[in-house]
């Protein structure tokens, strides 16, 4: 284990890359979202008529502007962004999660492995966390995960 650092307590730390495909996800995902907030309220506007489908118009088209100009600040750093892991018997926490709240793993009820992307994704009831591990650590990191699932976990390899 070259990246991962063992503390007094048992847990394991490190800082994975996050794999830019996961990022472009993310990004799908914010167009999607404003592309059909946007379409809503242009079928609205031209449903009621007259001026508004104008404004609204020029509105939804600022509204995909701000989110690509977003999108594509976020996108240069791409594949170059780090998250660090604290993982222990029971869980992994993810450092910069804005929730702060670790996956336990008895909870998760799905995971899927992507071995070229060192990536393992995490599902469970309350959402779902991507582990990302450096290369040469991912089959230790995939492993220790993998055995600490509940026998119903669907594992999946992509």
């Amino acid at each position: 284990m070259s990246g991962i650092t063992r503390d007094e307590n048992g847990a394991y730390r490190w800082y994975g890359v996050i794999d830019s495909g996961y990022e472009r996800k993310t990004f799908r995902i914010v167009f999607g979202v404003c592309g059909g907030i946007c379409v809503l309220f242009l079928i609205m506007s031209a449903v009621l008529g007259g001026e508004m489908l104008r404004v609204t118009l020029l509105s939804s088209l600022g509204v995909m502007a701000v989110a690509g100009g977003v999108c594509r600040l976020f996108g240069r750093n791409a594949g170059h962004r780090t998250q660090g892991y604290i993982m222990t018997e029971d869980s992994v926490l993810f450092m910069q999660r804005r929730a702060n709240a670790p996956i336990s793993f008895g909870s998760v009820r799905k995971a899927v492995v992507y071995p070229a992307r060192d990536m393992i994704e995490l599902f469970e009831a309350a959402g779902s966390g991507p582990v990302f591990a450096p290369h040469e650590d991912f089959a230790f990191v995939k492993d220790f995960i993998l055995q600490r699932l509940p026998r119903a976990a669907v594992i999946e390899y992509r």
